[in-house]
Protein backbone atom coordinates (compact mmCIF):
# COMPACT_ATOMS: atom_id res chain seq x y z
CA UNK A 1 0.00 0.00 0.00
CA UNK A 2 1.22 3.43 -1.16
CA UNK A 3 2.00 5.81 1.87
CA UNK A 4 1.56 9.52 1.49
CA UNK A 5 3.43 11.86 3.25
CA UNK A 6 3.32 15.47 4.05
CA UNK A 7 5.98 18.47 2.96
CA UNK A 8 6.10 20.41 6.24
CA UNK A 9 7.20 23.52 3.97
CA UNK A 10 4.74 23.76 1.60
CA UNK A 11 1.66 22.23 3.47
CA UNK A 12 0.94 20.49 0.24
CA UNK A 13 0.13 17.19 -0.31
CA UNK A 14 2.47 15.57 -2.62
CA UNK A 15 2.66 11.88 -4.42
CA UNK A 16 5.16 10.02 -4.17
CA UNK A 17 6.15 11.15 -6.96
CA UNK A 18 9.45 14.04 -6.66
CA UNK A 19 9.46 15.50 -9.97
CA UNK A 20 5.78 15.73 -10.61
CA UNK A 21 5.70 17.12 -6.96
CA UNK A 22 8.82 20.03 -7.79
CA UNK A 23 6.96 21.29 -11.18
CA UNK A 24 3.70 21.11 -9.90
CA UNK A 25 5.42 23.17 -6.53
CA UNK A 26 6.39 25.54 -9.24
CA UNK A 27 3.76 26.63 -11.23
CA UNK A 28 2.00 27.01 -7.49
CA UNK A 29 4.85 29.78 -6.94
CA UNK A 30 3.97 31.20 -10.23
CA UNK A 31 0.33 31.34 -9.74
CA UNK A 32 1.19 32.67 -6.18
CA UNK A 33 2.81 35.77 -7.70
CA UNK A 34 0.62 36.47 -10.58
CA UNK A 35 -2.25 36.39 -8.10
CA UNK A 36 -0.27 38.82 -5.59
CA UNK A 37 0.19 41.35 -8.39
CA UNK A 38 -3.61 40.86 -10.01
CA UNK A 39 -5.37 40.95 -7.57
CA UNK A 40 -4.69 44.39 -6.59
CA UNK A 41 -5.05 45.03 -9.63
CA UNK A 42 -8.71 43.59 -9.98
CA UNK A 43 -9.44 45.43 -6.74
CA UNK A 44 -8.42 48.49 -8.00
CA UNK A 45 -10.11 48.17 -11.11
CA UNK A 46 -13.45 47.21 -9.25
CA UNK A 47 -12.90 49.85 -6.54
CA UNK A 48 -12.44 52.26 -9.73
CA UNK A 49 -15.16 51.54 -11.81
CA UNK A 50 -17.28 51.94 -8.29
CA UNK A 51 -15.35 54.86 -7.59
CA UNK A 52 -16.57 55.88 -11.14
CA UNK A 53 -19.86 55.50 -11.09
CA UNK A 54 -20.88 57.13 -7.80
CA UNK A 55 -18.58 60.24 -8.68
CA UNK A 56 -21.10 60.39 -11.87
CA UNK A 57 -24.11 59.97 -9.61
CA UNK A 58 -22.38 63.16 -7.64
CA UNK A 59 -21.69 65.39 -10.62
CA UNK A 60 -25.37 64.44 -11.53
CA UNK A 61 -26.72 65.51 -8.38
CA UNK A 62 -23.54 68.12 -8.65
CA UNK A 63 -25.68 69.29 -11.85
CA UNK A 64 -29.02 68.80 -10.36
CA UNK A 65 -28.34 70.66 -7.34
CA UNK A 66 -26.99 73.61 -9.51
CA UNK A 67 -30.01 73.55 -11.79
CA UNK A 68 -31.96 73.93 -8.64
CA UNK A 69 -30.05 76.50 -7.09
CA UNK A 70 -30.50 77.90 -10.53
CA UNK A 71 -34.20 78.00 -10.61
CA UNK A 72 -34.04 78.58 -6.54
CA UNK A 73 -32.38 81.94 -8.00
CA UNK A 74 -35.19 82.99 -10.52
CA UNK A 75 -37.93 82.43 -8.33
CA UNK A 76 -36.08 84.46 -5.80
CA UNK A 77 -35.89 87.06 -8.74
CA UNK A 78 -39.83 86.55 -9.73
CA UNK A 79 -41.43 86.11 -6.63
CA UNK A 80 -41.48 89.91 -6.00
CA UNK A 81 -42.58 90.83 -9.37
CA UNK A 82 -45.44 87.95 -9.10
CA UNK A 83 -46.22 89.49 -5.89
CA UNK A 84 -46.04 93.29 -6.92
CA UNK A 85 -48.14 92.56 -9.69
CA UNK A 86 -51.07 91.01 -7.32
CA UNK A 87 -50.11 94.51 -5.04
CA UNK A 88 -50.38 96.58 -8.36
CA UNK A 89 -53.81 95.11 -8.56
CA UNK A 90 -55.15 95.50 -4.84
CA UNK A 91 -53.65 99.26 -5.65
CA UNK A 92 -55.13 99.76 -8.68
CA UNK A 93 -58.98 98.61 -7.29
CA UNK A 94 -57.95 100.83 -4.02
CA UNK A 95 -57.33 103.72 -6.48
CA UNK A 96 -60.77 102.80 -8.10
CA UNK A 97 -62.12 102.96 -4.48
CA UNK A 98 -60.80 106.05 -3.81
CA UNK A 99 -61.42 107.63 -7.02
CA UNK A 100 -65.55 106.57 -6.62
CA UNK A 101 -65.50 108.05 -3.22
CA UNK A 102 -63.74 111.67 -4.35
CA UNK A 103 -66.57 111.13 -7.10
CA UNK A 104 -69.52 110.57 -4.55
CA UNK A 105 -68.35 113.21 -2.37
CA UNK A 106 -67.60 115.62 -5.65
CA UNK A 107 -71.04 114.96 -6.42
CA UNK A 108 -72.30 115.45 -3.18
CA UNK A 109 -70.42 118.45 -2.54
CA UNK A 110 -72.26 119.41 -6.23
CA UNK A 111 -75.63 118.49 -5.29
CA UNK A 112 -75.05 120.66 -2.04
CA UNK A 113 -73.85 123.37 -4.22
CA UNK A 114 -77.06 122.89 -6.69
CA UNK A 115 -79.05 123.24 -3.16
CA UNK A 116 -77.37 126.50 -2.02
CA UNK A 117 -78.31 128.32 -5.51
CA UNK A 118 -81.89 126.77 -5.65
CA UNK A 119 -82.01 128.42 -1.97
CA UNK A 120 -80.75 131.56 -2.86
CA UNK A 121 -82.90 131.87 -5.81
CA UNK A 122 -85.68 131.39 -3.41
CA UNK A 123 -84.70 133.78 -1.24
CA UNK A 124 -84.00 136.55 -3.83
CA UNK A 125 -87.94 136.12 -4.90
CA UNK A 126 -89.43 136.11 -1.22
CA UNK A 127 -87.07 139.02 -0.45
CA UNK A 128 -88.40 140.98 -3.01
CA UNK A 129 -91.96 139.87 -2.83
CA UNK A 130 -91.69 140.99 1.15
CA UNK A 131 -90.25 144.44 0.25
CA UNK A 132 -92.62 144.75 -2.75
CA UNK A 133 -95.36 144.80 0.25
CA UNK A 134 -92.61 147.05 2.65
CA UNK A 135 -92.44 144.37 5.36
CA UNK A 136 -89.34 144.95 7.26
CA UNK A 137 -86.59 141.90 5.82
CA UNK A 138 -83.43 143.55 7.85
CA UNK A 139 -82.50 140.72 9.80
CA UNK A 140 -82.15 138.53 6.50
CA UNK A 141 -80.62 141.38 4.66
CA UNK A 142 -77.72 140.92 6.95
CA UNK A 143 -77.79 137.67 7.33
CA UNK A 144 -77.32 137.65 3.46
CA UNK A 145 -73.88 140.10 3.28
CA UNK A 146 -72.02 136.71 4.85
CA UNK A 147 -73.11 134.11 2.80
CA UNK A 148 -70.45 135.20 -0.45
CA UNK A 149 -67.68 134.34 2.48
CA UNK A 150 -69.18 130.83 3.54
CA UNK A 151 -69.75 129.89 -0.08
CA UNK A 152 -65.75 130.74 -0.50
CA UNK A 153 -65.02 128.52 2.31
CA UNK A 154 -67.23 125.73 1.08
CA UNK A 155 -69.13 125.74 4.53
CA UNK A 156 -72.41 124.76 2.87
CA UNK A 157 -74.20 122.93 5.59
CA UNK A 158 -74.38 125.79 7.52
CA UNK A 159 -74.95 127.90 4.76
CA UNK A 160 -78.04 126.16 3.37
CA UNK A 161 -79.46 125.88 7.23
CA UNK A 162 -79.37 130.01 7.04
CA UNK A 163 -80.95 130.25 4.00
CA UNK A 164 -83.44 127.80 4.80
CA UNK A 165 -84.18 129.51 8.08
CA UNK A 166 -84.18 132.79 6.59
CA UNK A 167 -86.45 131.80 3.81
CA UNK A 168 -88.54 130.12 6.48
CA UNK A 169 -89.35 134.08 8.03
CA UNK A 170 -89.79 135.75 5.03
CA UNK A 171 -92.73 133.25 4.78
CA UNK A 172 -94.19 133.52 8.03
CA UNK A 173 -93.63 137.64 7.46
CA UNK A 174 -95.64 137.56 3.94
CA UNK A 175 -98.48 135.27 5.84
CA UNK A 176 -99.06 137.19 8.43
CA UNK A 177 -99.29 140.23 6.18
CA UNK A 178 -101.65 137.98 3.78
CA UNK A 179 -103.85 137.28 7.03
CA UNK A 180 -103.96 141.30 7.44
CA UNK A 181 -105.51 141.80 4.36
CA UNK A 182 -109.28 141.96 3.77
CA UNK A 183 -110.92 139.42 1.58
CA UNK A 184 -110.46 140.55 -2.89
CA UNK A 185 -113.53 142.38 -3.58
CA UNK A 186 -115.47 139.83 -5.85
CA UNK A 187 -116.15 142.02 -9.42
CA UNK A 188 -119.50 141.93 -11.05
CA UNK A 189 -117.66 140.95 -14.09
CA UNK A 190 -119.46 137.73 -15.54
CA UNK A 191 -117.43 134.74 -14.77
CA UNK A 192 -115.04 136.25 -12.32
CA UNK A 193 -114.77 134.63 -9.10
CA UNK A 194 -112.77 134.30 -5.59
CA UNK A 195 -113.36 130.90 -4.05
CA UNK A 196 -111.93 128.57 -1.10
CA UNK A 197 -111.72 125.03 -2.69
CA UNK A 198 -111.17 122.60 -0.01
CA UNK A 199 -109.59 118.92 -1.72
CA UNK A 200 -108.64 115.77 0.00
CA UNK A 201 -105.05 117.52 -0.04
CA UNK A 202 -105.85 120.67 1.39
CA UNK A 203 -107.56 123.53 1.34
CA UNK A 204 -106.46 127.59 -1.22
CA UNK A 205 -107.96 130.51 -2.38
CA UNK A 206 -108.40 130.54 -6.03
CA UNK A 207 -108.98 133.72 -7.79
CA UNK A 208 -110.84 131.70 -10.81
CA UNK A 209 -112.19 133.14 -14.02
CA UNK A 210 -114.63 130.04 -15.49
CA UNK A 211 -116.99 131.17 -18.44
CA UNK A 212 -118.90 128.70 -20.75
CA UNK A 213 -115.71 127.84 -24.50
CA UNK A 214 -118.56 129.35 -26.45
CA UNK A 215 -119.30 132.28 -24.93
CA UNK A 216 -115.24 133.43 -25.89
CA UNK A 217 -112.00 133.30 -28.39
CA UNK A 218 -109.08 132.95 -26.83
CA UNK A 219 -106.01 134.05 -28.16
CA UNK A 220 -102.85 133.37 -26.93
CA UNK A 221 -100.52 136.46 -27.51
CA UNK A 222 -97.23 137.71 -27.22
CA UNK A 223 -94.70 140.74 -27.63
CA UNK A 224 -92.70 139.21 -30.01
CA UNK A 225 -93.62 138.16 -33.57
CA UNK A 226 -90.33 135.43 -33.79
CA UNK A 227 -88.07 133.31 -31.49
CA UNK A 228 -86.27 135.44 -29.24
CA UNK A 229 -82.68 134.13 -27.10
CA UNK A 230 -82.67 137.42 -24.57
CA UNK A 231 -83.78 140.69 -23.66
CA UNK A 232 -87.44 139.51 -25.40
CA UNK A 233 -90.13 142.61 -26.12
CA UNK A 234 -92.46 142.33 -22.63
CA UNK A 235 -96.24 144.04 -22.28
CA UNK A 236 -98.12 144.26 -18.90
CA UNK A 237 -101.23 142.12 -19.01
CA UNK A 238 -103.60 144.94 -19.32
CA UNK A 239 -101.90 146.47 -22.64
CA UNK A 240 -102.11 142.56 -23.55
CA UNK A 241 -106.44 142.66 -22.82
CA UNK A 242 -106.82 146.71 -24.14
CA UNK A 243 -105.01 145.62 -27.48
CA UNK A 244 -107.13 143.15 -28.38
CA UNK A 245 -110.30 144.17 -27.55
CA UNK A 246 -109.85 141.61 -24.38
CA UNK A 247 -112.40 141.86 -21.65
CA UNK A 248 -110.03 139.15 -19.40
CA UNK A 249 -106.58 137.99 -19.32
CA UNK A 250 -104.23 136.24 -17.00
CA UNK A 251 -100.54 135.40 -17.04
CA UNK A 252 -98.82 132.83 -19.55
CA UNK A 253 -96.82 130.20 -20.10
CA UNK A 254 -93.12 130.25 -17.70
CA UNK A 255 -90.54 133.36 -18.20
CA UNK A 256 -87.25 133.88 -17.39
CA UNK A 257 -87.57 137.14 -15.37
CA UNK A 258 -84.74 140.07 -15.04
CA UNK A 259 -85.06 139.50 -11.03
CA UNK A 260 -83.48 136.10 -11.39
CA UNK A 261 -80.06 136.18 -11.35
CA UNK A 262 -80.09 132.61 -13.26
CA UNK A 263 -81.63 133.91 -16.25
CA UNK A 264 -78.61 136.60 -16.81
CA UNK A 265 -78.41 135.95 -20.95
CA UNK A 266 -81.54 134.77 -21.28
CA UNK A 267 -83.93 137.12 -20.09
CA UNK A 268 -87.61 137.11 -20.60
CA UNK A 269 -87.27 134.49 -22.77
CA UNK A 270 -89.85 131.38 -22.58
CA UNK A 271 -88.77 128.10 -24.28
CA UNK A 272 -92.16 126.40 -24.56
CA UNK A 273 -93.98 126.15 -28.25
CA UNK A 274 -96.88 129.17 -28.24
CA UNK A 275 -99.15 130.49 -31.10
CA UNK A 276 -98.62 133.59 -31.74
CA UNK A 277 -102.60 134.58 -32.35
CA UNK A 278 -101.72 137.99 -33.79
CA UNK A 279 -98.83 136.64 -36.19
CA UNK A 280 -100.43 133.66 -37.19
CA UNK A 281 -97.76 131.53 -36.65
CA UNK A 282 -95.63 129.20 -33.95
CA UNK A 283 -92.89 130.29 -31.71
CA UNK A 284 -90.32 127.98 -30.46
CA UNK A 285 -91.63 125.70 -32.98
CA UNK A 286 -88.97 123.39 -31.90
CA UNK A 287 -90.59 122.57 -28.81
CA UNK A 288 -93.58 120.90 -30.52
CA UNK A 289 -91.86 117.76 -30.50
CA UNK A 290 -91.22 118.02 -26.54
CA UNK A 291 -92.95 114.80 -24.43
CA UNK A 292 -93.01 117.07 -20.91
CA UNK A 293 -94.64 119.59 -21.83
CA UNK A 294 -98.38 119.69 -22.71
CA UNK A 295 -100.59 121.84 -24.28
CA UNK A 296 -103.87 123.21 -25.15
CA UNK A 297 -104.73 124.36 -28.58
CA UNK A 298 -108.14 126.33 -29.09
CA UNK A 299 -109.69 126.76 -33.15
CA UNK A 300 -112.95 128.65 -32.80
CA UNK A 301 -114.44 127.54 -29.53
CA UNK A 302 -113.59 124.43 -29.43
CA UNK A 303 -110.18 123.08 -28.44
CA UNK A 304 -108.10 120.26 -27.88
CA UNK A 305 -105.57 118.65 -25.20
CA UNK A 306 -102.50 117.03 -25.59
CA UNK A 307 -100.69 115.53 -22.13
CA UNK A 308 -97.89 115.65 -23.85
CA UNK A 309 -96.78 118.26 -26.43
CA UNK A 310 -95.10 115.52 -29.12
CA UNK A 311 -98.95 113.95 -29.12
CA UNK A 312 -99.91 117.15 -31.33
CA UNK A 313 -100.16 116.20 -35.21
CA UNK A 314 -100.41 119.64 -36.82
CA UNK A 315 -103.58 121.42 -38.17
CA UNK A 316 -104.88 124.84 -38.15
CA UNK A 317 -104.74 126.20 -34.55
CA UNK A 318 -106.47 130.12 -33.60
CA UNK A 319 -104.38 129.84 -30.28
CA UNK A 320 -101.99 127.51 -28.43
CA UNK A 321 -100.19 127.35 -25.37
CA UNK A 322 -97.71 124.78 -23.96
CA UNK A 323 -95.86 124.60 -20.32
CA UNK A 324 -95.21 121.76 -18.28
CA UNK A 325 -96.61 120.07 -16.17
CA UNK A 326 -99.68 118.73 -17.60
CA UNK A 327 -102.16 118.62 -14.31
CA UNK A 328 -104.90 117.02 -15.26
CA UNK A 329 -106.17 114.48 -17.86
CA UNK A 330 -109.86 113.12 -18.10
CA UNK A 331 -110.49 114.37 -14.62
CA UNK A 332 -107.67 112.49 -13.26
CA UNK A 333 -104.62 113.98 -11.95
CA UNK A 334 -101.99 113.02 -13.86
CA UNK A 335 -98.47 115.27 -13.25
CA UNK A 336 -95.36 112.92 -11.66
CA UNK A 337 -94.10 114.11 -8.64
CA UNK A 338 -90.75 113.01 -9.35
CA UNK A 339 -90.16 114.96 -12.27
CA UNK A 340 -91.05 118.46 -10.20
CA UNK A 341 -88.62 121.14 -9.67
CA UNK A 342 -87.94 122.08 -6.15
CA UNK A 343 -89.30 125.82 -7.13
CA UNK A 344 -92.41 123.35 -8.49
CA UNK A 345 -92.65 121.66 -5.06
CA UNK A 346 -93.07 124.77 -2.83
CA UNK A 347 -95.81 126.12 -2.00
CA UNK A 348 -96.66 129.51 -3.43
CA UNK A 349 -99.43 131.22 -6.25
CA UNK A 350 -99.59 128.62 -8.80
CA UNK A 351 -101.62 129.25 -12.39
CA UNK A 352 -103.32 126.76 -14.43
CA UNK A 353 -105.41 126.47 -17.49
CA UNK A 354 -108.43 123.88 -17.73
CA UNK A 355 -111.35 123.12 -19.84
CA UNK A 356 -114.28 120.70 -18.53
CA UNK A 357 -117.60 120.55 -19.37
CA UNK A 358 -118.51 123.24 -21.45
CA UNK A 359 -116.10 125.89 -19.24
CA UNK A 360 -112.80 127.28 -19.56
CA UNK A 361 -111.35 127.86 -16.50
CA UNK A 362 -108.49 130.36 -15.59
CA UNK A 363 -107.10 129.96 -12.26
CA UNK A 364 -104.43 131.55 -9.88
CA UNK A 365 -104.09 129.13 -6.26
CA UNK A 366 -102.66 130.91 -3.60
CA UNK A 367 -100.14 129.07 -1.36
CA UNK A 368 -100.33 125.49 -2.87
CA UNK A 369 -97.62 123.16 -4.28
CA UNK A 370 -97.88 121.91 -7.68
CA UNK A 371 -99.88 118.76 -6.62
CA UNK A 372 -101.99 120.58 -4.72
CA UNK A 373 -103.31 123.02 -7.23
CA UNK A 374 -103.80 119.97 -9.55
CA UNK A 375 -106.51 118.69 -7.31
CA UNK A 376 -107.74 122.05 -7.23
CA UNK A 377 -108.79 121.81 -10.99
CA UNK A 378 -109.82 118.67 -10.47
CA UNK A 379 -112.30 119.98 -7.49
CA UNK A 380 -113.25 123.13 -9.46
CA UNK A 381 -114.37 120.59 -12.50
CA UNK A 382 -112.12 121.13 -14.63
CA UNK A 383 -111.24 117.61 -17.29
CA UNK A 384 -107.94 118.61 -18.66
CA UNK A 385 -105.28 120.89 -16.65
CA UNK A 386 -102.23 122.36 -17.74
CA UNK A 387 -99.60 124.45 -15.41
CA UNK A 388 -98.97 127.81 -16.43
CA UNK A 389 -96.31 130.47 -14.43
CA UNK A 390 -97.21 131.59 -10.94
CA UNK A 391 -95.24 133.38 -8.37
CA UNK A 392 -94.18 136.92 -8.77
CA UNK A 393 -95.41 136.70 -12.53
CA UNK A 394 -98.93 135.83 -11.30
CA UNK A 395 -101.34 138.10 -13.06
CA UNK A 396 -105.24 138.05 -13.61
CA UNK A 397 -107.58 141.39 -15.20
CA UNK A 398 -111.12 141.31 -16.03
CA UNK A 399 -113.40 144.24 -16.31
CA UNK A 400 -110.88 147.31 -16.47
CA UNK A 401 -108.90 146.28 -13.54
CA UNK A 402 -106.55 143.75 -11.76
CA UNK A 403 -107.85 141.00 -9.34
CA UNK A 404 -104.51 139.53 -9.26
CA UNK A 405 -100.95 141.67 -9.92
CA UNK A 406 -99.97 143.22 -12.26
CA UNK A 407 -96.85 141.32 -11.71
CA UNK A 408 -93.86 141.09 -13.94
CA UNK A 409 -93.83 142.46 -17.28
CA UNK A 410 -95.25 139.59 -19.87
CA UNK A 411 -93.58 138.38 -22.82
CA UNK A 412 -96.66 136.32 -23.41
CA UNK A 413 -100.00 135.97 -21.97
CA UNK A 414 -103.83 134.51 -22.55
CA UNK A 415 -106.81 137.30 -23.46
CA UNK A 416 -110.47 136.47 -23.82
CA UNK A 417 -112.48 137.90 -26.72
CA UNK A 418 -116.17 138.17 -26.23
Amino acid sequence: METKTTNPTSGFLFAPNTKYNNKVMLLARILLKIAVIVLPLAILAGGGYYFYKTFGTIRKLESEVSQLKEKTSQLDQNLPEFLYSDHLAYMNAQSLEFQLADLQLSNAAQQDTNSVYTLYDDFTRKLSRNNGVKLDTKTQQEAMTKWPQMLLNKDLTNLQNQMTAANTALDKSYKEYLATLPPPQITSAAGYSYQTVKTEKGTHGVYLIKVPLSSVTVKTVAAISSDCGNNCATKSLAEYVKENNGYAGMNGSYICPPDYASCAGKTNTFDYAFFASNHDKWLNKKALTWFKTGMFTFSGHSYSFYKKTSEYGGGGVDAAISNYPSLLKNGEVVLNDSELTAYQRLKGMKGAIGVGGENLYLALISNATMEEAAYVMKTLGAKHALNLDGGGTSAMYINGGYVVGPGRALPNSIVLVK
